[in-house]
């Protein structure tokens, strides 16, 4: 394959998903008290098959979520702004929300804005891998920051069976010294068959594994997660027996 082509097909038994995180700090008046917090709203969407650039959606197009967490709840009291100021009824209003406000890519492949507060836990050193890399996305609009060259300190991760952000399985040790041994230090352009996306990263370590003597966690499937930044994330899942 050509650095531009895409691995990303939509595949039978295969899913990709992203996240974008938000925060916002805010208070609320529950049974009587203040309870003043730090909050993360994290958007998930999810696709069967990615854009011709290796997108599930451009995390631009969730711009006005942003814009909205902030003029709305970012420090407010949220019973002035929200009828139901509990997480789960914080993050159904701001998935109502988005549906009807943001680009419509995004929208129809929103699948749920969770909300949790306190400080991001960081995953256990054992449960992930970092590398440093380079890297530029090709297809995009010719102004599109991506388009520039350009680093990032990336995280893999592989999500527990059945369990959202935070918590993540052990890294299996053969993946990490692929990934570090490979990837770091390393323009992923000149490393990659594919344009260098976190969604096709994901799918790439995914595959990787396959034929190896590594067996996902539930017999099946292999779910592994990319973060290019400390607020966003994309993750491959596919059946690859």
């Amino acid at each position: 394959m050509g650095p531009t082509d895409q691995s990303g097909t939509g595949a039978t038994g295969t899913q990709w998903r992203i996240g974008k995180a938000f925060r916002f700090e805010a208070t609320r008046k529950v049974d009587g008290r203040h309870d003043g917090r730090s909050f993360t709203a994290e958007a998930v969407l999810s696709a069967d098959a990615l854009s011709k650039e290796g997108f599930v959606v451009d995390f631009g197009e969730l711009d006005p979520l942003r814009l909205y967490i902030a003029a709305t709840l970012d420090h407010r009291l949220l019973n002035e702004q929200v009828p139901d100021v509990s997480n789960r009824g914080l993050g159904q209003h701001l998935a109502d929300w988005a549906r009807l406000h943001l680009p419509a890519p995004a929208a129809t492949a929103l699948v749920e804005v969770r909300v949790r507060t306190g400080r991001p836990i960081p995953p256990a050193f054992a449960a992930s891998a970092a590398f440093d890399a380079t890297h530029r996305l090709e297809g995009l609009a010719a102004d599109h920051q991506c388009t520039r060259l350009h680093g990032h300190s990336y995280l893999v991760t592989i999500p527990a069976e059945g369990a959202a952000y935070p918590r993540s399985a052990n890294m299996p040790r053969i993946l990490a010294h692929y990934v570090t041994g490979s990837f770091h230090g390393q323009v992923l352009n000149d490393v990659l068959p594919v344009n260098p996306t976190c969604e096709l990263l994901a799918e790439h370590f995914a595959r990787w594994l396959e034929g190896r003597t590594i067996t996902p966690g539930n017999g099946r499937t292999m779910r592994v997660r990319v973060s290019e930044t400390e607020s966003s994330w994309a993750e491959f899942e596919g059946d690859l027996r």
